[in-house]
């Protein structure tokens, strides 16, 4: 039968920005099986071939989504707006997101039901940063002097620029993830990589009883008590701590007086070193010390409600722990020594277990970086100021121009690592975009990894096979890296390197270019396969990683909308809002060829 629906070209004028967050944000809805919208909603022919996925299970007025098939993610994603309400009177047109959202909250307990109101708080802050973010774009990409990245005189410089740029870039599968929930617009000129703002940090004089450093490295440039106005003899009983000056300005004070320390903090009246934010917002480079970041917390929430960016204490020696395992397995894997560099996370402190109060210092191999170009995976796709994308920018330089074969040697570099950790060593590392940090130069193709605290390692097969590198984990503090089954690694594994890192850029590329990305899907199984088989030569069992990866009908993914925003743990049963796991993503390596 075909439904008889009210054409397409209902409601309000047409808001383009406000309809790609809108779009987002349902097809986040279909892709995570929101209130089981996708599995339980009846799909509808109507007129003219168009259709229609009728959800009838929220409340008394079934909600009608038109959609049309996709391959990518996801079996069906929103063709296009208004989505449809059907109440007794007819069809109401619903184009705004938070009237999509209140629709998809009807028949919740008000407490659940709330999480969606909130979200839709959050479309709004994401909706207002885009248009902050694009009206910037469009002041930076008209300055005169702008050159490409590549061109710059100093490493340092084009990773910084490689961040600016992608900062305006979205998140592929987070649709709200431009919101800096906690940032008025004002505050993103001053604190915002797509900004490029300079400040300073403000200090504080903690007891030193309470501070707990780890290493004791610190910047050429770092500060004594007298360089931020203090009495030199605070040295003999206070250390010193970088403060962010939006925490600063904002929240300082009370989560001093939350933690009783009130009268035993001592603010610094001046400020001490100039930074630069990176990509990531509370990662700060130290221009008169570009060698070095410093990461501090800081009170904003992204990629959901949930995810605060304080710093968990945790997370310092934890890092550490698991660059300095990355670092022994790439130096005797031939396959990887010196073409996997890694950040030296070491150094940092937290006060007396806080996480507000703390830092991580970043220090950058330079002698490796020299004469090369770092760029973010999360920047490739980015527009470049003389057009086009970064990635054809720069395989136009150090590729003479052949995407595929820069495609090639990417796909050749990171699949080598990251499937010689999962299946040799049982590590699988969350370097998501921000994360893995590719290395152009005349020399070849690298990949610099850092921010390594968040993996999944099976520790007892670890243990078990390589007793020497294990003993680099003594003392982990965070109980959810060690895992005793292949699941955890084969899901990191998918949602971090194969879909964020891989099929992602697939799909950029094949709608930047106009082309489909089967080509591009046929390449990736055929550099996996020939992992897979090199590995299996040498004796590792990948019977279990072909199964998931390349045989079964769907792929795992992420519920970063649900964990994040929609839902509680409770619900999700997730030790790690980040770590929520469905299997419904289309296996578009299955039929590649």
């Amino acid at each position: 039968m075909t439904a008889r629906l009210p054409g397409m070209s209902i409601g309000a004028p047409v808001d383009a920005d406000a309809d790609y967050v809108c779009r987002r944000v349902i097809d986040t809805l279909l892709r995570e099986d929101v209130r089981e919208c996708a599995s339980r909603g009846e799909l509808v022919e109507g007129e003219g071939g168009r259709r229609w996925l009728r959800v009838g299970h929220f409340g008394a007025a079934p909600l009608w989504l038109p959609v049309e098939p996709a391959r990518h993610m996801q079996d069906w994603r929103v063709a296009q707006l208004p989505l449809l309400r059907e109440d007794a009177t007819g069809f109401t047109p619903l184009r705004d997101v938070a009237a999509v959202l209140a629709a998809f909250a009807e028949g919740l307990p008000e407490a659940a039901a709330r999480r969606f109101a909130d979200y839709a708080d959050e479309c709004d802050a994401a909706l207002e940063h885009r248009r902050a973010a694009q009206a910037e774009q469009v002041g930076w990409f008209a300055q005169p002097a702008l050159s490409s990245g590549h061109a710059l005189p100093c490493w340092h410089e084009r990773l910084l620029h490689h961040d600016r740029l992608a900062a305006f870039l979205d998140h592929p599968y987070y649709p709200t993830a431009r919101a800096k929930l906690g940032f008025a617009v004002d505050d993103l000129a001053r604190y915002a990589p797509e900004f490029g703002p300079g400040f300073e940090l403000n200090w504080l004089a903690v007891p030193q009883a309470l501070h707990c450093a780890s290493g004791a490295a610190r910047p050429p440039v770092w500060p004594d008590f007298a360089d931020v106005g203090l009495p030199a003899a605070l040295a003999a009983t206070h250390a010193l701590v970088p403060v962010h000056p939006f925490v600063w300005e904002h929240r300082l004070d009370a989560f001093l007086a939350e933690a009783g320390l009130a009268a035993q903090a001592i603010r610094a009246p001046g400020t001490w070193l100039a930074v630069t934010p990176t990509l990531s917002v509370r990662s700060l480079a130290l221009r008169d010390a570009p060698a070095w970041h410093v990461k501090l917390p800081l009170t904003i929430r992204t990629l959901g409600a949930k995810n605060i960016r304080t710093i968990k204490p945790s997370t310092i020696g934890d890092g550490h722990r698991i660059q300095t395992l990355l670092g022994d397995i790439v130096a005797r894997e031939p396959a990887l020594a010196g073409r996997v560099l890694l950040t030296d996370e070491e150094n940092g402190a937290h006060v007396g277990g806080l996480p507000f109060l703390g830092f991580i210092l970043r220090r950058y191999p330079e002698a490796a970086l020299a004469d090369a170009t770092p760029v973010p995976i999360a920047g490739l796709l980015a527009d470049a100021p003389g057009g086009g994308s970064v990635v054809e920018a720069l395989a136009g330089r150090y590729f003479g121009g052949a995407l595929d074969a820069w495609f090639d040697a990417y796909l050749a570099l990171t699949l080598e690592l990251h499937l010689t950790l999962w299946l040799r060593y049982g590590i699988a590392l969350e370097s998501n975009q921000q994360n893995s940090v590719l290395v152009f130069g005349d020399d070849g193709l690298r990949l610099l990894l850092k921010d390594n605290d968040a993996a999944r390692i099976h520790v007892g097969r670890l243990r078990a096979r390589w007793p020497d590198l294990a003993a680099r984990l003594d003392g982990l503090e965070d109980a959810r890296i060690g895992v005793d089954e292949e699941l955890p690694l084969a899901q990191m594994f998918t949602t971090i390197t194969l879909q964020l890192n891989i099929a992602a850029l697939v799909e950029g590329l094949a709608e930047r270019r106009g082309g489909d990305a089967g080509d591009a899907y046929a390449r990736v199984r055929r550099h996996l396969e020939a992992v897979l088989a090199r590995l299996a030569a040498e004796g590792e069992e990948v019977g279990f990683a072909r199964r998931v990866l390349l045989d079964d009908d769907t792929l795992y993914l992420k519920y970063l909308l649900r964990a994040a925003s929609l839902e509680d743990k409770a619900q999700t049963g997730a030790a790690d809002v980040n770590k929520f796991y469905g299997k419904r993503a289309p296996n578009v390596l299955k039929v590649a060829r």
